[in-house]
């Protein structure tokens, strides 16, 4: 029997201590912090008597439950835990990388949430573990716990000890808000444990949101989906397959087919009494991905294959792990209102499409994938999502969809949901991307407002129509946000109608972003933009190569400096990646005279630049 959790990261921290005082003698004050430190649990108040500089100290030396607890006290005394919690991050995870500017409490979160994913699967702990001793395990998991929003599962089992503790898992049901799935298997392959505890947080806890980061086992997707928004007359397990046979979904643990790892967690007794541990491609060729179809996943799923028979009708949670919940505990289900699928395949349709028209309860749908969507699925998306918009009681405000063929194919899916406030597409033609839709949906009046909000658009460098982006910018008045990157000009196009487009019909635009697209002959667009009406919070304008084609560069900038000047509303504003050179000195001229910009954050990353502008912008 291996030695507990605890025990090992206290020898192993015995052990390092021991080759550092047998070369150096501790000083007497180091003695004294130290003890200190071991009986903060005692102390507490009185420790905080200590003058400040002890007390930054005695800080160093805590575990993550001592910190917490008198994090309060020690801020109303004037001290920051920043660099307590930064320093704990840096030895688990090493220096991050470039300069990070986080809040006390966001140092805090960080830091608990990555221990919390070593200690929920018993990973070893690196480096100096000095912050995870003299406490017992339950109260270091408990503490954790409370800052774990996102949570992420993996098939690994987690550690044993965190089922004999109902505690953590109550304080996890009431914190965490997203579950986000690590890896995609079989859903025989997921253990009952972990399972468990995804019907614990999505159907007893507050969690709303999912995250997918691999095509999902169809079975394991639908029985995530089972019941947690789709409209469905039982609330218990049962679910039909697509060729209408009952399959279970899992394993019954304790059976003939059980893995002796299913047996293990479920037989973990909840002990009556607590004990303590020990202490412790740039050309016009378009890009070919592959392409996704309904009608090859379902030619290629074979349901009977790999049978699944139907979860017997008893609670969850008596399914899983018998022990872990009482025999009259009602398992009702959750809802889903968010769904990200990172990596999109095809198996995924037939299981997802006839559940959305019913899904009223989902606010944001995201399939992202490396595959190409067939114009005909993503027409199929839009029939679904259509009739999801006509039933009254739907709450869908948020799409993304990438890797679409055809640039069409944006005004189907918003004019199938014309109330989404948030969509985000990214456009990856095939050889025949000029062709046009295989069919059609009913679609309003072409002349009807849609009520976008943010609006994203990503071309990967390659030759296409835009003329469905800038119908989408005539029918949103109401945008605030857009994104669009990536666009190479089609014939009779340029920039400066997307720049006039946005300044004539969307007046209310807050944050505008513009990546990778030729403006250098696009200046006096811009400058109408800024000058007229603009309430622009945000401009970023990254690798548009805007004094590629100039004579006289510092002039062009001047311009653009009197136009910023203008925009009160301007906070941010990004000019990466323009090769500004010398001219970066009339940009200083930003924060000059009687009347200086006001943007408080400026993004030039280039070396010259920056190495030339230090004395203009050291007001920043």
């Amino acid at each position: 029997m291996p030695a507990p959790y605890l025990e090992q990261i206290r020898r192993a921290k015995e052990w390092q201590d021991a080759k550092v005082t047998s070369t150096i003698t501790p000083t007497l004050k180091k003695i004294c912090i130290k003890t200190v430190s071991r009986h903060m649990d005692v102390l507490d108040k009185k420790a905080l008597d200590l003058p400040i500089s002890l007390i930054k100290e005695l800080l160093q030396h805590l575990n993550i439950v001592d910190l917490d607890r008198i994090q309060p006290a020690v801020n109303r005394k004037g001290i920051s835990t920043s660099f307590v919690w930064a320093g704990i991050l840096r030895r688990i995870s090493g220096p991050r990388k470039g300069s990070t500017i986080l809040t006390e409490d966001e140092w805090r979160e960080i830091s608990m949430h990555k221990l919390f994913n070593l200690a929920f699967y018993g990973f070893r702990f690196g480096g100096d573990t000095k912050y995870l001793l003299n406490v017992n395990f339950n109260s270091l998991l408990l503490v954790m716990a409370k800052y774990i929003q996102h949570l992420v599962l993996r098939t690994s089992r987690p550690h044993g000890y965190f089922f004999a503790r109902r505690s953590v898992l109550s304080v996890l049901e009431k914190g965490v808000r997203c579950i986000q799935l690590g890896e995609s298997t079989q859903l025989r392959e997921w253990p009952s444990d972990v399972l468990y505890t995804l019907h614990r947080l999505l159907d007893h806890g507050a969690a709303r949101d999912v995250i997918i980061n691999q095509s999902p086992d169809p079975r394991l997707l639908a029985w995530i989906l089972h019941g947690r928004g789709p409209r469905s007359k039982s609330h218990q397990c049962p679910m039909e397959s697509m060729q209408g046979e009952m399959v279970k979904c899992c394993q019954v643990p304790n059976t003939a087919g059980s893995s002796a790892g299913d047996a293990e967690a479920a037989n973990y007794q909840v002990p009556e009494k607590e004990e303590p541990d020990e202490e412790d491609n740039n050309g016009g060729t378009p890009c070919k991905r592959p392409r996704l179809s309904i009608a090859s996943a379902k030619a290629e799923l074979d349901l009977t294959s790999t049978p699944c028979q139907c979860m017997v009708p008893k609670p969850l949670c008596q399914m899983f792990i018998p022990s872990a919940g009482h025999s009259t505990e009602i398992c009702h289900k959750g809802q889903i209102h968010s769904l990200k699928i990172n990596d999109f395949r095809g198996g995924v349709f037939p299981v997802l499409l006839p559940l959305l028209p019913s899904w009223l309860c989902l606010h944001s749908l995201s399939l992202q994938s490396a595959w190409t969507f067939e114009e005909g699925d993503a027409l199929s998306l839009a029939e679904s999502l259509q009739q999801l918009s006509a039933t009254p009681g739907c709450s869908l405000i948020e799409l993304s969809v990438g890797s679409l063929t055809h640039p069409a194919l944006m005004e189907s899916l918003l004019n199938a949901c014309p109330t989404l406030r948030s969509f985000s597409m990214e456009i990856h033609p095939v050889a025949e991307y000029h062709r046009a839709p295989l069919r059609s949906i009913p679609q309003p009046a072409h002349h009807a407002e849609l009520s976008l909000e943010k609006l994203c658009v990503k071309v990967p460098k390659l030759r296409t129509s835009v003329e469905s982006l800038m119908c989408v910018l005539l029918r949103s008045p109401r945008l605030t946000s857009l994104h669009v990157s990536g666009i190479n000009s089609s014939t009779g196009f340029s920039p400066s109608h997307l720049l006039n487009t946005v300044a004539e019909s969307n007046r209310h635009l807050k944050d505008l972003t513009l990546e990778d697209i030729n403006l250098s002959d696009c200046h006096c667009a811009i400058f109408q933009l800024l000058d007229n009406y603009c309430m622009l919070e945000a401009l970023s304008l990254k690798d548009c190569r805007l004094l590629e084609k100039c004579s006289d560069k510092e002039d062009v900038v001047r311009q653009l400096v009197n136009s910023l000047k203008k925009v009160s509303s301007l906070q941010s504003l990004n000019l990466a990646q323009n090769r500004l050179a010398k001219t970066v000195t009339v940009l200083g001229e930003l924060f000059k005279g009687p009347s200086p910009s006001t943007v408080k954050e400026l993004d030039i990353r280039q070396v010259a630049a920056i190495s030339i502008s230090v004395g203009y912008f050291g007001i920043l």
